[in-house]
Order: structure tokens, then sequence, then C-alpha cells
């Protein structure tokens, strides 16, 4: 994973005005408006990422759909218009891609947690295995954030998944909690999930994992001669 070289800003010229960043929302109706605008867009990574699902019978939906949600995030929160055409489109691009780097290790989990529960074992014995698959699900959610920056084999991409997901720690470990409080709120709320449940996580890993790869990068570039 190379980091990509940044070209430094010219100096401006002696006496030209400087520009001055868009002030942020200051006042309450400022603060509604982002609300809303992000509770819409919430809404639309929901439909996409439903509808791919279901598009792909739900098995082999949910990889690409997970893939074309994060996009669909990214796109967003560069200031893209939401398009459910693009939206489609690389719901197709990472179809195929999506069942190894996705799909399978995410059966695999489901399918260790099923055998754990029906063994019955002690707690202490499930730990480790509860701790691997942990770890899993969290590399799994770094998967579209490297899909969607770099050009990865796909044999490699959840390896670079996973040591992303180590390498920045207290970023993955703040996504975690992010992710429990989630499901609490869930668990609390069910109405929630039909309308939010796949969307706010998903917007909390998009949001996270770029910015683990902008800091990931950043580390590369300053070891680099």
């Amino acid at each position: 994973m190379t980091a990509a070289a940044h070209r430094p800003a010219p100096a401006a010229p002696a006496g030209a005005p400087t520009r001055r960043r868009a002030p942020g929302p200051t006042s309450a109706a400022g603060y509604l408006s982002g609300a809303t605008d992000l509770v819409l867009r919430a809404l639309a990574i929901q439909a996409v990422w439903v509808l791919g699902t279901l598009a792909g019978g739900i098995v082999l939906g949910w990889g690409p759909a997970t893939a074309a949600a994060v996009d669909t995030a990214a796109r967003a929160a560069r200031g893209e218009v939401f398009s459910l055409r693009r939206a489609a489109l690389a719901w197709r691009r990472a179809f195929w891609r999506s069942q190894v780097t996705m799909t399978l290790p995410g059966l695999l989990v489901l399918l260790a947690l099923a055998t754990l529960i029906a063994r019955d074992a002690p707690l202490l014995a499930t730990a480790p295995a509860a701790a691997a698959g942990a770890v899993l699900v969290l590399s799994l959610l770094h998967v579209p954030g490297i899909e969607e920056r770099y050009d990865v084999p796909v044999t490699q991409v959840l390896g670079r998944a996973a040591v992303l997901a180590l390498a920045q720690l207290p970023t993955t470990l703040i996504l975690a909690a992010a992710l429990a409080l989630w499901a609490a709120i869930c668990g609390a709320l069910p109405g929630l999930v039909p309308f939010l449940g796949a969307a706010v996580p998903l917007l909390i890993a998009q949001h996270l994992v770029d910015r683990s790869l902008d800091r990931n990068e950043d580390l590369l570039a300053r070891r680099s001669p």
C-alpha cells in the first residue's frame, strides 16, 4: 500500500487576498440543516444496502451492497450528489471481488458463532474464538475503504485490512465502541433497524477507516526517503 504523492500548494503572491474557508454551521438553523442532510444521507445509504442485498439474494448480495453503500458514503463525504445509478454500477463492479473479500469471511464468522452457540461452551473457552471473530469483523469493515482507494490483489485485501485495523488500533477501538453503542441503541429501539440499521455503522466505518488510511499514508510518506 503506497502513499500518494502530494504536491505542495504554491505560495500566494504578496498582497494577494487570502481565501477563507466557508464558515461552519454556527446557528441553530445551520445545525438543523446539517443534521437533516446527515439523516437523508443515511437513509440513502440504507436504501442502497437493502436493495443491493436483496438483488444478490441476501447471501451473495450483502457483500457488494456493503461496498456500494460505502462508495455512496465516500462520494457524499466529498460533496457529490447521490445517484442510484452510480450505486448500482458500484454494486456490479464489486460483486465478484466482494464474494472473496467479504462474503466468504463473513460466512465463516457466522458459522463459527453458530458452532459455539450450539456447543454451549463455557465463556473462558470461547474467549479466544470471540476475540478472533471480533478482529475479523473489524477487518471486514476496513475492506470497502481499501478497495475504493487502492488496487490490491483480491487475495491480499483482507490481510491488508487486518494489518490496517491493528496498525491504527486506537481508531479501530473507537469503531468497535461506536458499533457496540449502535447495537445497544437498536436493541432498545428496534424500529430504527429497517431505516438506519446498516447505514449508521457504515457511515461511521467509512469516516473512521478513511481517517486511518490518511494517517497510514502520512506515516508511509514520512518514512520514505
